[in-house]
Parts: structure tokens; C-alpha cells; sequence
């Protein structure tokens, strides 16, 4: 019981973390800059990338955290990746002032969605897992 307490205040914790990351944080929602859809895009993208993932149970109280978190870090560099492709099909059909700007806020969104959404997910998986 308190492990699936723990869990659910940790759930809510990271999402605060995840809202304020993808529409508050200045440095990628400025006005002229917001990246807040790519944010979403790419937390639906590490959604999926998570249910697809293996699920080893973890142990302990935080097991199904640390499990699901850890297993979701290499695909980080993927999602950039993707990004990157992206903005460049992007800066070659309409073209971008700055394209190294752009480039890293792109980057840095999606690792920030990826990350964050990775955390509130697995703080479901540690409270629905066996007590």
C-alpha cells in the first residue's frame, strides 16, 4: 500500500514536471518559439516506444521506476535523431534564420519529453505493479 502511495504522488509530481518542461520552461516556449506541439508529438511517440518496451518487474519500492526508466534512456538518442530529421526536412522546405537554434531546441524538447514522460510512466508502472 504504501509503495502504490508513493508512486501515485510521484506520478503527479512528474507530470507537474512534464506540463512545466513542455509549456512553461522559457527556454523552449518563448514567444516566436514555442515547440509546445513538438513536446506533445513526441511524448505520444515515447509513449508508444514505452509499451513497447520489455517490462521487467522491478524489486523493491521504486523497482518499476528505476526498471522502466533505465530501459527507456537509449531510445533518447533515437527520438533526437528523429528530431533532427525532422527539423532538417523542415529548414529544407521552408528554410530557418538560425538553424542551429532550432536544431537544439528541437533536440532539447524532445529529450525533455522523452525523459519526463518516461518518469511519470514509470512511477504508473512501480504503483500498479505487485505490492
Amino acid at each position: 500500500m504504501t509503495r502504490k502511495a508513493v508512486s501515485w504522488v510521484l506520478v503527479g509530481a512528474f507530470a507537474y514536471f512534464w506540463w512545466y518542461a513542455g509549456y512553461r520552461w522559457p527556454y523552449i516556449n518563448v514567444k516566436g518559439n514555442e515547440w509546445g506541439t513538438v513536446y506533445l508529438l513526441f511524448t505520444l511517440i515515447s509513449l508508444v516506444v514505452l509499451t513497447r518496451c520489455a517490462k521487467a518487474p522491478g524489486t523493491g519500492m521504486f523497482g518499476g521506476l528505476v526498471t522502466t526508466v533505465t530501459g527507456f534512456l537509449p531510445n533518447l538518442l533515437w527520438l533526437a535523431l528523429a528530431i533532427v530529421v525532422a527539423r532538417g526536412i523542415n529548414w529544407l522546405l521552408l528554410g530557418v534564420v538560425n538553424p542551429v537554434d532550432h536544431f537544439s531546441h528541437a533536440v532539447v524538447a524532445v529529450v525533455a519529453a522523452g525523459f519526463t514522460t518516461s518518469l511519470w510512466y514509470g512511477a504508473i508502472v512501480n504503483a500498479t505493479g505487485d505490492s
